[in-house]
């Protein structure tokens, strides 16, 4: 009990009212440069991160895809 106290930080406070894209939005404009995806082949920065998403939303909606449709 006490390694998981002191090993893991506390739980950080999420405004319930915020989405999760809401949220990786403002993190790009505090920090488009830094790394927001690190894999073995490849780093994306939150800019690059925020390019792509976009890219892929503007495809969607291209093929006719909108809200509450399953991809």
């Amino acid at each position: 009990q006490q390694l998981l106290v002191e090993w893991n930080p506390p739980a950080s406070q999420v405004p319930r009212e915020l989405s999760i894209p809401a949220m990786v939005e403002a993190q790009v404009r505090r920090t488009p440069d830094a790394l927001a995806v690190i894999t073995p082949e490849r780093q994306l920065t939150y800019r690059e991160l925020d390019a792509k998403a976009n890219q892929l939303a503007h495809r969607l909606r291209g093929l006719g895809v909108g809200p509450e449709v399953r991809v």
